[in-house]
């Protein structure tokens, strides 16, 4: 018996913080949920588990569907984040159009953080509602053997119109316990990050969930657990095997203390192991001899969530940090020779006028980071920040909730903060950032001057190209963030 598992495209996904235009073709991250169940089923059976991906394509729906044709569509899973629900329920309707008595199983960050609502959408048979690999193998070997699959600790399931809600599934502490992906299974080289120098890149985790509270974000929060470091190596090794020398560990928080950090940097030297490497991580708790040992054992590129250069920012966002611990750190990075990128919103709560946030864009200039990530700031539902615009009447306080359980229905939800900014002025703010810092000559030079690859060069131009796009965005553009 074969098995779909299915990422949904990216057509209808609302784009918050940052717009469709600009991202597209800057990155495409593998579908690394649906590998550690693909890895799951295949290393622990003898089913074999097919993934489509059509991001990697940018495939719209008709041809999305002449793909699926290709594909048994029996037993499929499909990949679930909250901003991605309207592509989500397209994915369903199609699936259940090609294959009336399919069993679509969801799982993923939505179906964690908002099980009551991922069971509501239609057409779809269960949602796995934490880790899956367990829980959907389970459900495979049932449904091959003809046996009630609908009683799996850790689904729920539709059943003649009632919902069933089985008992959670304990997640295992130890992540050993779950196979890492094989890339091999996968179009491994045509996945790209950008600001990467090797010319076969790739994404990983150390870590599930995150043991901060920040009020702004939207990510499962439930329990905190740290892959082994010998095992996350050794995904390592394979990767580098395959010819893939560069990796971006994509954790929430890459660094739960630096003396953690600190053995995995030993690791990789007791191994000899020679890739390059990054990861996201927060300034507070950075140290100056985790950045050294970042980059003696080939890590190129920190990422820190700073959102805010001055203080009355990083007080707002919740950071525990203050703007001299900030510019520390970035001139740690200069000195040791770790590129920096520096992750800023834009428009937030505390940004009472266009000075004022532009204002904020100067200051973080000043860090002389590598690079920027400028979003808007966005009220993600099911969180503080949510709540707060709701309260001050900035949006319905069930718009997100009417979204979940009607994805297509049509329903405006908040992608940015308006109690302070309009629309054109946010998007403006954004166009401002990204000039002020990109088009300085002295990030053009340092960047032409530190090409050493041409995989390098397309993906400055690629960049390059989408600082066109975001300025030929306009405000009541479908793909702006605002």
């Amino acid at each position: 018996m074969d098995i779909t598992l299915i990422n949904p495209p990216e057509k209808l996904r609302v784009w918050a913080g940052i717009p469709k235009a600009h991202a597209h073709g800057v990155y495409c991250f593998p579908p690394l949920g649906l590998m550690y169940i693909q890895a799951a089923i295949e290393k622990r059976s003898a089913y074999r588990v097919e993934i489509v991906d059509p991001v990697i394509d940018d495939l719209d729906y008709p041809d999305f569907e002449e793909m699926l044709k290709r594909y048994p569509l029996d037993l499929v899973g499909i990949s679930t984040y909250t901003h991605s629900l309207p592509d989500v329920q397209m994915t369903i309707n199609i699936v259940r159009k090609l294959s009336p008595d399919a069993v679509i199983v969801l799982g993923g960050p939505h179906c964690a953080m908002f099980p009551d609502y991922a069971a509501q959408l239609q057409g779809i048979n269960a949602i796995v509602t934490g880790d899956g690999e367990d829980a959907f193998l389970e459900v495979v070997q049932k449904y091959d053997k003809g046996q009630d699959y609908t009683d799996v600790p850790g689904t729920w399931w539709q059943v003649d119109g009632a919902l069933r809600k089985n008992p959670e599934r304990k997640s295992t502490k130890d992540l050993t316990a779950y196979p890492w992906p094989d890339r091999s299974r996968t179009r491994y080289k045509d996945y790209y990050l950008p600001g990467t120098k090797q010319p076969m890149v790739t994404t990983a985790i150390t870590s599930r969930g995150c043991p901060h509270s920040c009020p702004f974000c939207l990510t499962y929060k439930k329990q905190y657990r740290i892959r082994d470091i010998d095992d996350i190596l050794d995904e390592m090794e394979h990767c580098v095997s395959l010819g893939i020398t560069e990796t971006h560990f994509i954790d929430d928080l890459f660094t739960p203390n630096s003396q953690w950090v600190l053995k995995f940097c030993d690791a990789i030297e007791r191994r000899g192991l020679k890739f390059n490497w990054g990861y996201k991580t927060t300034i507070a708790g950075t140290t100056r001899e985790q950045i050294r040992r970042c980059g003696e054992t080939g890590c190129n590129k920190i990422h820190f969530g700073v959102e805010s250069a001055n203080n009355e920012g990083l007080d707002a966002l919740g950071k525990h940090c203050d703007t001299d611990d900030v510019h520390r750190v970035f001139k740690w990075c200069r000195e040791e020779g770790v590129r920096s990128v520096a992750y800023i919103m834009l428009a937030g709560p505390h940004e009472r006028t266009l000075a004022d946030a532009v204002n904020n864009v100067d200051e973080m200039i000043k860090l002389d980071a590598d690079y920027a990530v400028f979003a808007v700031f966005s009220p993600y539902p099911g969180t503080e920040s949510f709540a707060e615009g709701a309260k001050l009447g900035l949006y319905e306080a069930d718009c997100w909730d009417r979204m979940m359980k009607d994805p297509l229905c049509g329903v405006e939800v908040p992608v940015c903060w308006e109690e302070h900014l309009n629309r054109a002025e946010i998007l403006e703010l954004l166009k401002i950032a990204h000039r002020k810092f990109y088009m300085r000559p002295k990030f053009v030079a340092r960047q032409v001057l530190a090409l050493e690859t041409g995989a390098e060069f397309k993906r400055l131009a690629m960049g390059a190209l989408s600082l066109v796009k975001l300025e030929l965005l306009n405000a009541k553009s479908r793909t702006a963030p605002v």
